[in-house]
């Protein structure tokens, strides 16, 4: 199977949050009572000049207090990346890392997507209690029916 490619580099001004990602911020808050650090907002990355995925509409940061309900929600959509159309997810406080690690679909779908950032550089944020996760622009319908028939293990 091929791999699937990375649509948000470079990145442009959406204007807003995007449906999906509305969406899926709901679906996540009522399964996993995350709350929202952020969606839309037309800004460089932190330490670069490129516009960040924010910008686009398609990313959000989610987060909670309790480590075990971030590890099932990187486990939750690295495992279902292709279901999803997830095209990136970064969990900054992955246990058994140092500096996190994030998944891209342009590696691989699941675990083949992994890349456990060896250094600072590499993460784009280390430490964090939140995920942040980027989808494709997709049929709500279609992603709401496959959010709920997917559990999270």
């Amino acid at each position: 199977m091929a791999v699937r490619p990375y649509r948000y580099y470079p990145a442009w001004d959406g204007k807003v949050t995007q449906p999906i990602t509305s969406l899926c911020l709901d679906l996540c808050r009522k399964r996993w009572k995350v709350t929202n650090l952020g969606t839309y907002v037309n800004r460089p990355m932190r330490d670069k000049p490129n516009l960040s995925t924010h910008a686009t509409g398609y990313a959000m940061d989610i987060g909670h207090s309790d480590i075990k309900v971030l590890e099932a929600i990187w486990t939750f959509f690295v495992t279902n990346s292709l279901a999803l159309k997830v095209q990136e997810v970064h969990f900054y406080k992955m246990p058994g890392t140092k500096f996190g690690a994030g998944y891209r679909s342009s590696r691989g779908e699941g675990l083949k997507g992994v890349v456990k950032y060896k250094t600072a550089a590499e993460s784009a944020g280390t430490g964090g209690m939140w995920i942040h996760l980027e989808l494709e622009k997709q049929d709500l319908e279609h992603f709401e029916a496959e959010f709920r028939r997917l559990k999270p293990e």
